[in-house]
């Protein structure tokens, strides 16, 4: 936006006054700064004013950076240099989709550079100037600690200044011990994990890293102890995966706690190789291979008697093997269609479309948005002796009773679609394709449901009329659309605020308004926040719930999709119909005090509105 642009709306608004401007732009001539942060000098406007009216003016929702956490992987993707030239801060990335705060929303091209530099759709956030810098010398100090130690190895190795067992373990024990969260905070419960720690350095000395040395440290009992808490420990936090990261001089274990990475803590670098060895013999992986990629799968009981799988992934990378492990907890799985967050209207029309003989349910959503676990919802719900069900799945996670699951090997030539023609030959009721990804695919499953079956799979779309599009562009004739198609469901997870520490927010009337609320509505909403405790790890947020749109087929949109109509007009016609955009889906739950309005802004697109 232009100068005068933004002086003459701030004179629409009556905040400021023409002298101001006047004198405003003078300076800007000399300076070069911006017109806002000039008016806030100067004592025209204060700073939380403008913020308020940058926000309405152009839509976009704000953020208090005082307390708000950023993970080291974002700050890592947007250098100091670059924040402290465009004033921005990276907030947090969901998808392909990255949160920025910035003073100005309108400078498309920051927007456009950061984009560039990332590769993925930046959302602006408006934030005060003020705190902005604050965050970034707070922020960028932090990561910065991390840095050093890595600078500290490389000096070391370099110039042989400094060497041997007892210098490492210090350079080691700098970037350890202490559980940490974003903020450097120490996490609550992760005690024992430090006592383990302390186990294995005493077994392990310093600087244990040559190939013979770890041979079988891999089979010492501290190693196996540490192992088996960390798992133990993400179980206890209901953790979905652990991510073991190794660095020049540390190594990094993050936990992902309802959708969001955590650190956890940091080891030291001598007992990496170990740890991975003994993760690789649990889930019967070669401890001698380390150039490629490997996984596996292993089994753990925890305390309780409680079984679990746990899906591994090791990944060579610049310092070491990455592992990741992802907990499939069958006891926390919770495939009741009534308790996944839909709507009663969502939910009658979703079970109305499950209950026909014939046709094609598509759910819709980027990776991690539930799409699995709604899909086994509704596999389960039909499932009965009377019924035959199959399903193709790349993995398959969760081995459902009563269900014939079959797992890909593209290797081989089995793939999503051989699978489904094979299920064709075996007098299948319903069947489940784990995501259609091309157009091979995309006809066998139009031509199934066509011929008197139930088809149910996944597609990547950012919400449910971009299904009807995606299939058409995959070459999917707009008539076999229309007939086929029963349901299509968009969804999305959000975190669920703490029921232990809630407490009302303060959200200005201006981004009750950029959620769609109109006036009248705003006073009825008493908006919640997680204030931080022991039982939500200071997050503020425990457990996720699911914000969706259901598009069920109406004649109108019958019409449209015959007219190959884009997504935009099917989207509107969808509104007109009545059906709720997942922004909607979300506000409803920010009205019941199940979520957090921030939450939902990030979640959710403002184009979802149509």
């Amino acid at each position: 936006m232009i100068r005068e642009r933004m002086g003459q709306l701030l004179l629409e608004a009556q905040l400021v006054s023409e002298e101001h401007i006047r004198t405003a732009l003078q300076v800007q001539e000399r300076s070069g700064s911006r017109l806002g942060s000039i008016l806030v000098e100067m004592g025209a406007v204060s700073e939380v004013t403008l913020l308020q009216f940058l926000s309405q003016q152009y839509g976009v929702s704000t953020i208090d950076l005082s307390t708000c956490q950023v993970e080291p992987e974002l700050l890592a993707l947007i250098p100091v240099n670059m924040a402290q030239k465009y004033t921005v801060v990276p907030v947090r990335k969901t998808g392909s989709r990255l949160m920025l705060a910035m003073v100005d929303p309108s400078n498309t091209s920051v927007l456009d550079e950061i984009k560039f530099l990332v590769g993925v759709h930046v959302v602006p956030i408006v934030a005060m100037e003020s705190d902005i810098h604050a965050a970034i010398r707070r922020l960028y100090r932090q990561e910065a600690r991390s840095v050093d130690c890595v600078q500290d190895r490389q000096e070391m190795l370099s110039n042989g200044s400094a060497s041997g067992p007892d210098h490492y373990r210090a350079l080691s024990q700098r970037a350890s011990y202490g559980a940490v969260g974003e903020q450097g905070d120490a996490m609550p419960g992760f005690a024992d994990l430090q006592a383990c720690l302390k186990e294995v350095t005493s077994s392990l000395p310093a600087g244990e890293e040559s190939e013979g040395s770890v041979d079988h440290a891999e089979e010492r009992a501290p190693i196996i102890h540490l192992v088996n808490r960390l798992i133990e420990q993400a179980g206890e936090t209901e953790a979905s995966d652990i991510h073991i990261e190794p660095y020049a001089a540390f190594v990094r274990v993050r936990f992902r706690l309802d959708g969001v990475l955590r650190t956890v803590m940091h080891l030291p670098k001598h007992v990496h190789r170990a740890m991975t060895a003994r993760i690789k013999i649990m889930s019967n992986l070669n401890i001698a291979e380390r150039r490629l990629p490997q996984d596996g799968r292993m089994k753990v009981t925890w305390p309780g008697g409680r079984d679990c799988d746990v899906r591994v992934s090791i990944l060579p990378c610049f310092h070491g093997e990455k592992a990741v492990l992802r907990i499939l907890d069958r006891s926390s799985l919770n495939l009741d269609l009534t308790q996944l967050g839909f709507d009663p209207n969502c939910l009658a029309r979703m079970t109305s479309a499950l209950e026909d003989p014939h046709g094609m349910i598509l759910v819709t959503g980027p990776t991690g948005s539930g799409k699995t676990t709604t899909l086994y919802s509704a596999l389960q719900f039909l499932n009965s002796p009377s019924v035959n069900i199959v399903t193709v799945e790349n993995p398959v996670e969760y081995q459902l009773t009563g269900i014939n699951q079959l797992q890909t090997k593209e290797e081989i030539g089995l793939t999503f679609a051989s699978g489904l023609r094979s299920f064709l030959r075996q007098d299948p009721d319903v069947m489940m394709v784990g995501e259609i990804r091309d157009q091979e695919t995309a006809n066998i499953a139009v031509q199934a449901a066509l011929t008197g079956h139930r088809v149910l799979s996944t597609l990547h779309t950012t919400d449910a009329p971009q299904a009807v599009t995606r299939l058409v562009d995959m070459g999917i004739e707009p008539f076999l659309i229309s007939s086929s198609l029963s349901l299509v469901i968009a969804q999305r997870l959000i975190r669920k605020i703490c029921e232990m520490c809630k407490e009302p927010d303060s959200v200005s009337a201006q981004q009750l308004a950029v959620l769609g609320l109109l006036p009248h509505e705003v006073d009825s909403v008493t908006p919640m926040r997680g204030r931080g405790c022991s039982h939500c790890h200071g997050t503020g947020f425990r457990g996720r719930v699911a914000i969706v749109e259901v598009l069920s087929l109406s004649d109108a949109l019958h019409d449209r999709i015959l007219q190959r109509a884009p997504a935009h007009e099917l989207k509107a016609c969808a509104r007109r119909s009545g059906i709720p955009s997942l922004r909607e889906s979300g506000v409803q739950k920010i009205r019941l005090g199940i979520t957090s309005v921030d939450e939902v802004l990030l979640s959710t697109d403002a184009d979802d509105e149509c």
